[in-house]
């Protein structure tokens, strides 16, 4: 799963490379708008185009007999019934190409977590290195300790919560730049990335995980933890980010959300697709 998590890692960083220095709404926009590409191209590959075509012309024309119709309550019902049917029918056309959609768009957003789910340390920010053991790293024959580079200092002894299995420290940005703090767990040595800003978008790793393969898809922007490591899991509190768009604040998510269908529907006569 690291391999492909490196492969996706490595193509993200190269669409956003000529983005970085902008505002993270329009390498955002991008990646929005060729998500709604790829779901119009899945839409027309795995859909009945043709019986899609269908259930909407009969919603439309039931729509109309409604309206003209509207003082004859039995038309009106019977018309009524007959748009159930073919609204019924066109959400089980649309579902087929929803389940093809569900996996390329979900890997999109785990990436897309990383880049535009959080802020990086600003220099003078502080932080908590929170670090999981596993069950049998509770009889440990030596100490566990934390060390950083030039780039952060580490301000308090480890907070220690055996009950839970977890350690915490508190950190400081003392330097802009990719940094690593290096966890020393009787004698195995794990390293975390930690970023400080430097004023530009770049992949954030929030969580460094073990292998278990549901934890290495969706945290992929660093190796997984080796299996037989004492240590579960080691993150950092970053900041959640939100994106300005003409004076509102917007989740990533939302935004994101919003601009691929705008780009589905605004496109779908370029790729002649019915939706």
């Amino acid at each position: 799963m690291w391999y492909i998590n490196s492969a996706l890692n490595g193509l993200f960083s190269l669409v956003f490379y000529p983005f970085r220095s902008l505002n993270p709404f329009w390498p955002l926009f991008i990646v929005s708008s060729l998500t709604g590409v790829l779901m119009l191209i899945i839409f027309r590959r795995t859909s009945n185009q043709k019986g899609i075509r269908e259930a909407k012309d009969r919603i439309k024309a039931h729509l109309l007999e409604i309206w003209l119709f509207k003082d004859n309550p039995s038309i009106v019902l019977s018309a009524q019934k007959r748009l159930l049917f073919y609204n019924t029918k066109y959400m089980q056309h649309a579902l087929k190409p929803m389940l093809f959609m569900f996996i390329p768009v979900a890997v999109v957003l785990v990436q897309l977590e990383g880049w535009f789910g959080y802020k990086p340390l600003d220099i003078g920010d502080s932080a908590i290195i929170s670090v999981k053991l596993n069950k049998d790293a509770k009889n440990l024959p030596s100490g566990i300790s934390l060390e950083s580079d030039g780039g952060l200092s580490i301000e308090t002894p480890p907070l220690n919560m055996p009950e839970d299995g977890e350690m915490n420290w508190r950190v400081r940005a003392k330097a802009a730049g990719e940094h690593k703090i290096l966890l020393n767990v009787a004698g195995q040595k794990i390293s975390k990335e930690i970023t400080v800003s430097r004023g530009k978008l770049t992949q954030l790793s929030k969580v460094r995980v073990g292998s278990h393969f549901w934890d290495v898809l969706l945290n992929p922007g660093e190796r997984p933890i080796d299996g037989n490591s004492y240590v579960r899991s080691i993150g950092i509190n970053y900041r959640s980010r939100s994106i300005e768009i003409i004076g509102w604040r917007l989740h990533w998510l939302v935004l994101y959300l919003v601009l691929s269908i705008i780009a589905g529907f605004a496109l779908k006569g370029v790729f002649k697709t019915e939706i």
